[in-house]
């Protein structure tokens, strides 16, 4: 199988400091691959580097077997849609304008998939309303459509769900995990590691800009992984039902 995404031997740098070093992963069709790591960790800065946004100081980034600096602005956007973290409108753009930019970018995708994406994400009654005067929860669900539309092979996000409900949450990672189950892929940075054990198929640990492991989640959240990277203020259990990791944060005795 050809990767969609591959990223080989790959550092980034701000003045002196190395942000991400020897960074080699692959994600293949299909996959929903979470990036996982504590504060700090250049979580944020690979989907920067991936997206084109910044430019590495060394290694190569591939879309389909071809360098993404061979693709131009157009052809990047066919391929690859990415969503940043922060997303504050600057003017009053209407929400339905916004939306359908994503399809400016992307002519193979059907005004009935649009109005389909746009109910999935209860966004309805927001298209006439300017986006600086919605939530931040409701904000990133219209970014999020709007990268929908787009119709990318391959969608970057940078933590989607920060802004999101618990429901609302569940919502966009079962959307995400659907495009994914229909051939697309997706990379997403996110904090919360039980929605990443829960809805990814592999994980890409990063700490202090290292890679730490690429694997699936029950073998890269191991408790002995979790508690060196976290310090032992949180607790890894198995669920009763599922049998699947559950990580919760840990009450202790300050003193």
């Amino acid at each position: 199988m050809i990767p969609s995404l591959k990223i080989t031997q790959l550092s980034y740098y701000q003045g002196s400091q190395p942000l991400l070093q020897n960074i080699n992963f692959a994600i293949n069709p299909g996959e929903l691959v979470g990036i996982i790591g504590p504060n700090g960790a250049g979580k944020s800065t690979l989907l920067k580097c991936l997206s084109g946004f910044v430019a590495p100081k060394s290694g190569n980034i591939s879309l389909f077997e071809r360098p993404l600096s061979s693709y131009n602005h157009q052809q990047r956007a066919q391929y690859l849609s990415y969503l940043p973290q922060h997303t504050e409108p600057a003017f009053g753009f209407v929400v339905q304008d916004i939306i359908h930019y994503g399809h400016h970018q992307s002519s193979s995708i059907s005004e009935q998939k649009i109005t389909s994406i746009i109910n999935q994400l209860e966004i309805k009654p927001l298209l006439k309303r300017p986006i600086n005067q919605l939530s931040g929860g409701e904000q990133q669900r219209v970014h999020f459509a709007r990268l929908l539309i787009q119709n990318a092979a391959i969608m970057l996000l940078d933590e989607p769900t920060a802004s999101l409900d618990i429901g609302h949450e569940s919502l966009l990672l079962n959307i995400l995990s659907h495009h994914c189950q229909q051939g697309k892929s997706a990379l997403i940075a996110i904090h919360n590691l039980n929605t990443a054990i829960t809805f990814c198929d592999r994980l890409l640990l990063l700490e202090q800009g290292q890679q730490i492991a690429f694997d699936t989640p029950q073998n890269v959240l191991t408790s002995a992984q979790i508690n060196a990277l976290y310090h032992h203020h949180v607790s890894v259990i198995p669920h009763p039902t599922t049998q699947k990791l559950v990580i919760l944060p840990r009450k202790n005795k300050i003193i």
